[in-house]
């Protein structure tokens, strides 16, 4: 499966053989939008207010949780 991505103006969904990124209105905490990862049997969600973006539009949400994603966990491709 090749990866695939969604965008429009209100969520962007990153989608791969083995994780999904997604960050938008559909993930809320407190009525803030979050970004949420799913991968190795784990989800992880993050509120906007702790990705560290300034007004950032959901693609730049959705790229500062992904790298928030690879600096915590050793991720890797499949071989």
């Amino acid at each position: 499966m090749k990866p695939s991505i969604s965008i429009a103006s209100d969520y962007v969904v990153l989608t791969t053989k083995n994780a999904s990124f997604y960050y938008g209105y559909e993930v809320t905490i407190n009525n803030m939008w979050c970004f949420e990862a799913k991968f190795n049997d784990e989800k992880v969600t993050i509120p906007v207010s702790k990705l560290g973006v300034k007004n950032g539009n959901v693609v730049e949400c959705l790229l500062m949780g992904i790298g928030w994603i690879l600096a915590k966990y050793k991720l890797q491709l499949d071989e």
